[in-house]
């Protein structure tokens, strides 16, 4: 029985402009396992699987947090405020979450997400 690949979202990537491999992470891992170009908008999906899946996390780890999105070619899903701290998404302070908080997703979770929130790629 094999293993299928996970993606896995980790807090610490909303704390700064350079989190999630700089915004690249999905599309990297996506490469890196499948061999093709996702079929979906990388960073649209980045923001749709953090808003589904770590956040509600991230809460349930009796945390506070507020995203935003931002049209940028680095992290385009950042933490406004954690714990109702303003977060400083250059400083190369407080860039840990302690204990950490992560989310593993599958292939499977993220087309479907991409599907249902729209964020397929269009067909030429």
């Amino acid at each position: 029985m094999s293993t299928q690949p996970t993606f896995t979202l980790d807090a610490e990537g909303l704390l700064s402009k350079w989190g999630f491999g700089d915004g690249d992470a999905l599309d990297d891992w996506w490469w890196d396992n499948f061999d093709e170009e996702p079929p979906f908008n990388d960073h649209d999906m980045l923001h749709a699987l953090v808003v589904t899946y770590l956040v509600p996390a991230i809460c349930d780890a009796a945390r506070e947090v507020e995203v935003f999105r931002l049209e940028t070619i680095h992290n385009p899903v950042r933490a406004r405020t954690l714990d109702r701290v303003e977060v400083d998404h250059y400083s190369t302070q407080d860039r840990r979450i302690d204990p950490p908080i992560t989310v593993a997703v599958t292939k499977q979770q993220i087309l479907d997400l991409a599907e249902s929130t729209n964020h397929e790629k269009e067909q030429p």
